[in-house]
Order: structure tokens, then sequence, then C-alpha cells
């Protein structure tokens, strides 16, 4: 890494947080940007290390070229309210009156 990238990497350390590292890094005869570099790879393995953990855990993959998801559409949803139609008048009296036998006395 250059300098100017390191500048942008610990931009947000205090001045004492920088001067820190700065000593620590040259404690392991390394520049500052090597030392950043360096955690920030520790970092990405111990990361790793436990996603591939936990995946195999839960028995998880990353794998996804033999699966066949797709998105559809989702099922149409069915009516079942019962509908209000017109009332249909009981015209049983007249029925039967002209089934009766008159009889004209």
């Amino acid at each position: 890494m250059s300098e100017k990238l390191t500048a942008s990497i610990t931009f947000k350390c205090t001045d004492e947080e920088k001067r820190d590292l700065e000593l620590i890094a040259s404690s392991e005869n390394k520049t500052l940007s090597e030392h950043i570099r360096s955690l920030g790879i520790a970092n990405i393995s111990a990361v790793r290390e436990r996603i591939q953990h936990l995946a195999s855990l839960l028995c998880l993959t990353t794998d996804t070229v033999d699966t066949s998801f797709e998105l559809t559409p989702p099922p149409g949803m069915i009516d079942v309210t019962p509908k209000i139609t017109g009332t249909k008048k009981a015209q049983l009296l007249e029925q039967m009156d002209f089934l009766a036998v008159h009889s004209n006395q």
C-alpha cells in the first residue's frame, strides 16, 4: 500500500492512536502500512474461519450451481365470501292453490 492509501485508511484515528500504531509497527520492523495491512488480513481470515465454522454447523453452503431457484408469482386467491344474489319469493301458497281441487258450491 502506498502511504497515500494509509493516510486514507487511518484518517479516523486520533493522532495518539496513529502514533501508537506507528510505534507498534516499528517494534515489529514494519511500516504503518504493512502493519495495518497485516491486521486487515488477520481480520479477514478470522471472519472467514467463523463463517466456515457456522456453515458447517448449520449445513449451509455457498454453492448455488445445482439449485433451481426461481421467483414465481403467488398462487391466485380464491374468493370464498358468499355472494348476495336476488331473493326469490316463495310462491308456495300460489302453487298449492293451483294444485288444489276447487269446488264451487
